[in-house]
Order: C-alpha cells, then sequence, then structure tokens
C-alpha cells in the first residue's frame, strides 16, 4: 500500500498489520504506537485518534484499488481482455496486502454506518468497471445493478479465503474461471434488471414455524412486559429457570446489538436488558462475546434448517434451489434483529465471531453442489463458481441489512434465483426459473 512515508505512514502500516492480527475493536491506541515505533504526542499530531487513523488508513487503500484497477482496466483493449484486466487487478492487490483488503472490506463495518458507507461508495466503484468490461461482450445487453454487486461481493469472499501469502499462483490461477463466472450473468434478462425483479416474493414466510431464533421472536414490547420470572416463591422448575434466563439474554444480545452495535453493548447492559443480575448472567455465559457467538449459533441453526428443508421438499434441483432462496430471505426479513447481528456485526465483532460468520455462510454452499450434475460436463462451471455465488448473495444481503431494507428482501427471490443459477444453466434458463412459480 502506498502509505507515504514518516510517522504518518508508519502508524497507517500499523492499522493496517494490527487489524489483520486482532481486528479494529481489539486494536488500541498502545498497538499502534508500538508497531508504528513512534510516540503517542507523535499519533496525536496526524490523527485525533485511533478511528480516524483507520479511515485515513481506508481512504488511502480505496484510492491506490481504484487507481490500480483504473489503469489495468485502461491498459486491456475490448473483449476479453478488459473483464480479465479488472479481475487480475483486484486480485493482484488483494495478494500484495492481504492485510488492506481485511481493512477495507470487512473491519470497515466495525465504524459502524459511516464506515458501511465507505464501504459501499468503494464497491460502487468496482461493480462499475467490473460491469463496464463484461458489457463489451459480443451481442447487446446489460448486467443489472444487482448481478454487479454480487460479482463484487463473489470476488470478495474467494480473496478473503485465498490472498495470503503463499497463494499468490493457486489466486491469479483462478482468474479465467472467476472471469468465466462474472460473465455468466450477461446479458441479465431486462425483467430482472431492477432490482427486486421476478419471483413472487413473500411466498413461504407462513412456513417459518420451526425451532426459534433469537430477537424478534420475542419483540423489546413484549419483552418489557414481562420482565424476567416472579421474585420469590414461585412453582417453576429449576430447568424452566435456567432455560427462560438464557432465553431473554439470547433476546437482549440480538436486540441491543441490533439497535447499538456489537461494540457499544456492555454485560450490564444485556443483564438489564434480559432483567437478571450481573451474576446470573455469568451462571450462562463467560463474557459478552461468548453470549454473542451462542445468540448468533442459534438464529443461525434455525435459519439454516429452514432453508435446507424447503430446498429438500423439492423435487427439481432447479426449484429447490429457488425455494430455498425464497426461505432465506424471508426468514431474514422475518428477524431483523438477528439478521443485523449475523450480517453485520459478526464479520467485525471481533475474529472468533468473523471466523464462525465466514464458516455458518458456508454452510448453504452443500445445496448448490448439484448443479454440476445438471448440465453436461464440457459445460460445468469451475468448482469455485459455488463459493463465488454464496458470496454474492451475502453482498446483497448485508447491503438490504445496512440500509434497514430487510423487509424487502423477500422481493430480491427472482433476482437472486438468477444469480445462483445463471452459472449452470445460463442467463436465458436461470430467469425462466427465477420466473416460474414453484410446481409449475
Amino acid at each position: 500500500m502506498a502509505h507515504g512515508g514518516g510517522q504518518r505512514g508508519r502508524l497507517m502500516a500499523a492499522m493496517i498489520d494490527s487489524v489483520a492480527d486482532v481486528g479494529y475493536q481489539a486494536t488500541t491506541v498502545v498497538d499502534l504506537i508500538d508497531r508504528a515505533g513512534v510516540s503517542r504526542k507523535s499519533l496525536y499530531k496526524h490523527f485525533a485518534g485511533k478511528e480516524e487513523c483507520f479511515l485515513a488508513t481506508y481512504e488511502v487503500i480505496s484510492a491506490e484499488n481504484t487507481r490500480k484497477l483504473a489503469e489495468a482496466y485502461s491498459e486491456a483493449e475490448g473483449w476479453p481482455d478488459r473483464a480479465q484486466a479488472a479481475i487480475t487487478a483486484l486480485c493482484e492487490t488483494a495478494v500484495e496486502n492481504p492485510g488492506s483488503l481485511r481493512l477495507a472490506t470487512v473491519e470497515i463495518g466495525a465504524i459502524g454506518p459511516a464506515g458501511f458507507e465507505l464501504r459501499e461508495r468503494a464497491g460502487e466503484r468496482y461493480e462499475q468497471f467490473i460491469a463496464d468490461a463484461i458489457e463489451l461482450a459480443p451481442g447487446e445487453g446489460r448486467i443489472s445493478p444487482m448481478a454487479a454487486k454480487a460479482m463484487v461481493g463473489g470476488l470478495t469472499r474467494i480473496l478473503h479465503g485465498r490472498a495470503s501469502s503463499g497463494q499468490r499462483a493457486r489466486l491469479m490461477a483462478l482468474v479465467p474461471d472467476l472471469v468465466r463466472w462474472a460473465t455468466s450473468y450477461y446479458p441479465t434478462p431486462p425483467e430482472l434488471r431492477a432490482a427486486g425483479g421476478g419471483g413472487d416474493g413473500v411466498r413461504g414466510r407462513s412456513s417459518l414455524d420451526g425451532g426459534r431464533a433469537p430477537g424478534t421472536l420475542v419483540p423489546r414490547a413484549v419483552l418489557s412486559k414481562r420482565r424476567g420470572l416472579p421474585r420469590g416463591t414461585n412453582n417453576s422448575s429449576r430447568s424452566f429457570v435456567i432455560h427462560s434466563q438464557r432465553e431473554r439474554i439470547l433476546d437482549a444480545v440480538a436486540n441491543l446489538t441490533a439497535a447499538k452495535g456489537y461494540a457499544a453493548v456492555g454485560v450490564d447492559d444485556i443483564a438489564a436488558e434480559a432483567a437478571l443480575s450481573m451474576k446470573a448472567f455469568y451462571e450462562h455465559f463467560e463474557d459478552k462475546e461468548d453470549a454473542f457467538l451462542v445468540a448468533y449459533e442459534v438464529g443461525h441453526a434455525k435459519g439454516l434448517g429452514l432453508v435446507e428443508r424447503a430446498y429438500a421438499e423439492q423435487q427439481d434441483w432447479r426449484q429447490g434451489i429457488r425455494a430455498a432462496i425464497g426461505t432465506l430471505l424471508a426468514f431474514l426479513a422475518c428477524e431483523p434483529a438477528f439478521a443485523r447481528l449475523a450480517l453485520v456485526e459478526a464479520p467485525s465483532a471481533t475474529r472468533r465471531t468473523s471466523d464462525r460468520f465466514y464458516t455458518g455462510v458456508g454452510g448453504y454452499a452443500h445445496m448448490l453442489v448439484p448443479g454440476f450434475e445438471e448440465i453436461p460436463e464440457s459445460a460445468r462451471p469451475a468448482a469455485i463458481t459455488v463459493e463465488a455465488i454464496v458470496g454474492g448473495i451475502y453482498e446483497l444481503c448485508l447491503h438490504y441489512a445496512v440500509h434497514d431494507r430487510l423487509s424487502e428482501l423477500p422481493e430480491l427471490e427472482g433476482e437472486v434465483t438468477f444469480i445462483a443459477l445463471a452459472p449452470f444453466l445460463g442467463s436465458e434458463e436461470a430467469a425462466r426459473v427465477a420466473a416460474t412459480p414453484l410446481g409449475d
């Protein structure tokens, strides 16, 4: 990263290294000055504090990445060189400094709304480069905004998994496969070019009756009316008391995290929201991170179970994918507190929550694997396609969560179905499946 020399440059390099090692939330001013080899006075000479240093570092990374992408794009000519040049440039910048990649795409979310606004602004620039390159392909047509956003999300997930030292050759070898995956969305059929096009949207909400996710199944208003069990002697069994306390803690974690962000929530806040003592909290959980991880696991298990059931109920793989996507989007819309906890907070709350989140997202990938058997071997996409699709779908869901539009997610059923199926079936057939009601 071209962050400049001197103390300011060393501080920004230290920010990248510290964030890569422990994450933004755990990075301290002491970490920065120790890594940079400067005094505390020097840090405050250049920055108002840790956050300003982080944001300045982000701006330098983003500007440098955009410059490299624009340079690579302008030096290539026509199709398919420009598409390959754009994706190659993104891969090369990730390999050169994977810490910068993590800071700019994951840890930037730890800053809150301002961080996500910066992230989305940079993402839109990358989306435009890639869409413009792909639309140079022979024929007429366009790429939908949602497909372009999914491309950047899919590429980001691939880069995160492979941009470590020693994997440069492996990552660069994937470029042709990634170009092939990205171009599978060209042209996006006209009926799907507007965000939310296609599909029957709200189908599946009534079937979301299994299990329990923390958060909105016990809304804040209801929780406030039953602030725990009655004091004094009652007929409740010890097991019921334990269950009730644990359930209220998980609800509190989900609701407070969704409302305030992980960093702003303390154990005392959780205990107060759950109407129990600090001692009772620590009888169930080791700390805030422990409670957060359990809340994530409960919600993730319910969501994945519902999605897998919807998928299994269909006889045809294509319809199974559509049913699974409709159920996933409806679940996230019905559980906004959990959705924000999982999509927005988990990736950057701590390194443990981040690792668990990316593992959890991968849990949906197995439903796409049968797609390789749907088409002749000569036309099958590369294995990396599944991971790219999953990353793309996550990016779309994150976009709606960040903009407080989770209730609109079911309207994207057709578009997301297209994104999942086009690499296997081709643009035209994927659009047909996305527009065909289940069972037809």
